[in-house]
């Protein structure tokens, strides 16, 4: 209802009404609708063609901009001057002033680089364009589904007693989410710190004021971000798509894992089954993830925050040896850091490459990065859905997976019932474990998180993972492609156009 493709559509009808009138009741003025038209379509374009950005992505935009310019360049005005936007751009700059002044000084990050040769290049960047240092001597431990994550999680929350930080996308109000509630209010009483930050279009009813009231009732302090509203406002685009817990600074949690019972493979569920994953830090590396949740807390209290007291470096150690830098993204910093670190591995890469996504709409950089290392001679291989969750990003998605596939990628397809985890595995050196699909809107649009690990033993579990859960897949084919009902391949061709704009 929010997204700019919905925006767009809504301008384009109403362009058809007034051209529609133009004919009909203004004949001797057509002309010069249309002479105004070509015009401004033509000198938007150009505009548009000059600007920093992704070629697919101007291209989204023309076609609109050269068939209705009149409201086509209006959609693109509003979104990209919308004053909600640039508040929210402006407050995150800032809170993200604050909380740089307590991380590990350069001399410390580049001791810990010089450990790691392989992965300086990618650490250095991390640090110099969002302040996400490295660190080693921590606790690392994969949990490949819901199952295994939830039980720890709840005995990690019974051992808090500082404080407990929660951020997700998606929290359902449903027997695990309560089983949770009453687990935090407990802690609340304790004198334990309890913040949640939940997305207000991923979590509609929890978003709800009664419902906000009801949680601060038993202790617990809300932070409903970037709340719906009556009227449009392309904020509304950027969605908190994160999946973070801290406690107590010493130990941290992300992943592909949201608060609902079919996350976790409780009762009855739309899916038979839900494959999704996590990590499980333990160690100085939560340091960063606690400063994206308080860096997106921070973005709309506008209240000076006790940074100090959440900022420290856990001082447990750990033998386990590996290199793990946690890391986010969001709208606002003109920088691809997510996609970038999947571009990263993708080009490092000599052979293999595993991953994992539920969604897969890729621009051509990244599509052909990936057809690229297929013809280097690495396996590239990809476990998506075989069934539908979202209609047209699993249409448009199997367009890709079939350009892929066409061009050596092995596409597996999960059978068992859907699986949600975003994961990146390479050559047995580098893994990614979190929140980014490989999509636009986790790549542009969206606050995402996850944990760049290397050389670390806890990547051969998350690869092990992975080929246990190619037992539950069929590899796709031109066969089966062809088996899809037509109506599902002709709306992925039509919608691809818009695949940014999705």
């Amino acid at each position: 209802m929010y997204s700019r493709l919905a925006l767009i559509f809504s301008l384009i009808i109403a362009q058809i009404v007034i051209l529609y009138f133009f004919i009909l009741k203004l004949n001797e003025n057509f002309e010069i609708y249309l002479g105004s038209s070509l015009v401004l379509s033509f000198s938007f374009v150009i505009y548009l063609i000059n600007c920093k950005g992704k070629n697919e992505y101007k291209i989204s935009w023309m076609l609109p901009l050269i068939l209705f310019p009149l409201f086509g360049i209006a959609a693109y005005l509003l979104y990209h001057t919308n004053l909600s936007s640039l508040n929210m751009k402006k407050n995150l700059a800032e809170v993200k002033k604050l909380t740089a002044h307590y991380h590990k000084n350069p001399e410390e990050a580049e001791e810990i680089l010089q450990k790691y040769p392989d992965a300086q290049g990618i650490g250095r960047y991390l640090i110099k364009n969002g302040h996400f240092y490295p660190h080693d001597e921590n606790e690392i431990t994969y949990l490949k589904n819901g199952e295994e994550c939830y039980p720890r999680l709840f005995e990690d929350i019974k051992n808090a007693k500082k404080f407990v930080f929660l951020e997700f996308f998606i929290i359902h109000i449903d027997e695990s989410w309560q089983h949770l509630v009453d687990l935090l209010s407990q802690k609340a009483a304790e004198g334990v710190e309890v913040r949640i930050t939940f997305d207000a279009f991923g979590s509609m009813l929890i978003s709800s004021r009664s419902y906000q009231k009801y949680l601060e009732s038993k202790g617990l302090k809300c932070l409903n971000f970037s709340p719906m509203t009556a009227f449009f406002s392309t904020r509304m685009n950027h969605r908190d798509h994160r999946k973070i817990i801290v406690i107590d600074g010493d130990i941290a949690y992300t992943g592909g894992l949201n608060i609902a019972n079919q996350y976790f493979n409780y009762g009855e569920n739309r899916f038979e089954y839900w494959k999704d994953n996590a990590v499980r830090i333990k160690g100085s590396a939560c340091q960063n993830l606690t400063t994206l949740f308080l860096q997106t807390w921070n973005i709309y209290t506008k209240k000076d925050d006790d940074y100090q007291s959440y900022l420290f470096e856990s001082k447990i150690k750990s033998q386990q040896k590996g290199l793990i830098i946690p890391y986010g993204d969001d709208a606002f910093n003109n920088e691809d850091i997510a996609e970038n670190i999947y571009y990263y591995m993708i080009e490092n890469s000599k052979k293999y490459l595993y991953i994992t996504s539920p969604y897969v709409i890729l621009d051509n950089h990244m599509l052909e990065s990936l057809i690229f290392a297929v013809k280097r001679g690495v396996s590239v291989n990809l476990i998506v859905p075989s069934k539908p969750d979202h209609l047209i990003t699993f249409c448009v998605g199997k367009t890709y997976l079939k350009t892929l596939m066409e061009n050596g990628a092995n596409i597996f397809l999960y059978d068992k019932g859907f699986i949600h985890a975003k994961t990146f595995i390479s050559d047995d050196k580098y893994a990614s474990v979190g929140s980014v699909n490989l999509d636009y809107r986790s790549f542009f649009h969206h606050f995402e998180c996850g944990a760049l690990i290397h050389n670390s033993p806890v990547i051969s579990d998350i690869k092990k993972d992975f080929e246990e859960t190619l037992r539950d897949c069929t590899r796709m084919t031109p066969t089966n492609y062809k088996k899809l009902p037509l109506r599902y391949r002709f709306w992925g061709r039509v919608f691809r156009i818009a695949a940014p704009l999705i």
